[in-house]
């Protein structure tokens, strides 16, 4: 690869003024998934959510786990009474594990986006978790004299203090493990120990050389490296991108397990009454419940989509919707087919528990 021309102060000055431009879009992607992070009212209705669910539904299904069909000769009586305790136990279940899963995948989106082990500069064979938004170093290309003064202070016995806060033993014990046990890929290109020893920067002795690697690592860890400002600008681009398309995921995921939390909350809260009353079969009410909730628990789901595609509801194109976007659908559909049909087998028993 040549090496390209030196920046003009017109093309320097259009480089920096979007860096800024991206600090402030990146500012604002993470003030968006800090919101996740805070649950943005998913923690105020989980505990609702598990109270009244699971203290009421619950115990009420506890208590009423019998033989419900004396009537008929035996095993019958037996059989048909665990079928229907079977069907109404999976859909309930089914009604607390949906939301929940969609809290966990919520969480799993979270640490995958501010996480990574990969990042520009450094090899791929580094697999080394780290924050997604790295540190930013000084580029080269903006002043060399600048850049080896800031080199010459950052090597200062109390500047690798500053970044490395262990005791001596400590740090040497794990900096040289991190550095070992990935072939020194930690360690950011561009701050070879020779090139920093012939500069001047750094001492010749022994002691000063492990204290600049352990340095170097600690920059690797951060996944600071002294990139170009077209690096800079390349690497802005894809940060931005990234943040976007798990973003977007993010987002639709949370819509969804709210949908989720706000459907199965509605109906217990309209079952729970019911249940209560001595004067109607609670069993009935109970299949009768979860009947509705598994008929349409699947288009809750769909829904965000849908709404996506409001302008577009004569000429849907599901094949243009990634998988990264339905990947919660895709992951229950099968569950909450088999849901639904036990929803219908606990209601046609149920019907036949009243004749």
């Amino acid at each position: 690869m040549t090496t390209p021309p030196p920046l003009t102060d017109a093309e320097r000055n259009a480089a920096r003024a979007y860096l800024q431009r991206c600090e402030v879009r990146i500012s604002t992607q993470h003030r968006v998934a800090t919101a996740f992070i805070g649950g943005a009212g998913l923690l105020l209705l989980i505990p609702i959510f598990l109270r009244d669910i699971v203290d009421g539904i619950l115990a009420f299904l506890i208590a009423e786990i019998s033989i419900i069909y004396p009537a008929l000769a035996a095993p019958w009586d037996v059989v048909l009474s665990a079928v229907f305790f079977a069907c109404v136990g999976y859909v309930f279940v089914l009604s607390l594990v949906i939301p929940l899963l969609g809290v966990y995948w919520l969480v799993e989106d979270l640490v995958h986006f501010y996480f990574t082990v990969y990042a520009p500069g450094f090899g791929q064979n580094l697999l080394n978790p780290t924050l997604a938004l790295g540190g930013i170093n000084f580029s080269p290309d903006e002043s060399r004299s600048i850049k080896e003064q800031v080199m010459r202070r950052q090597y200062q016995p109390d500047s690798i203090g500053f970044l490395m806060p262990f005791s001596e033993g400590r740090r040497e014990q794990y900096f040289d493990r991190l550095i070992e046990e990935t072939d020194g890929q930690i360690l950011p290109s561009g701050r070879d120990l020779h090139a920093l020893t012939e500069a001047g920067i750094i001492g010749a002795d022994a002691a000063s050389q492990r204290q600049a690697q352990h340095f170097n690592a600690a920059m690797g860890l951060a996944r600071s490296i002294d990139r170009q400002l077209s690096e800079e600008v390349a690497l802005s681009e894809m940060h931005l991108a990234r943040n976007t398309i798990y973003l977007r995921r993010m987002l639709l995921r949370y819509v969804k397990t709210l949908l989720m939390f706000l459907w199965t909350t509605v109906v217990s809260f309209l079952m729970l009454p019911w249940l209560e009353d001595p004067r109607l079969p609670g069993l009935t009410v109970l299949a009768v419940g979860f009947g509705v909730w598994a008929l349409m628990v699947w288009s809750f789901m769909r829904r965000p989509v849908r709404w996506i595609y409001r302008h577009r509801v004569d000429d849907p194109e599901p094949r243009h919707v990634d998988a990264q976007l339905v990947k919660m659908e895709s992951r229950l559909l099968r569950w909450v087919r088999v849901g639904q049909g036990l929803a219908g087998l606990a209601v046609v028993l149920a019907l036949f528990l009243r004749g």
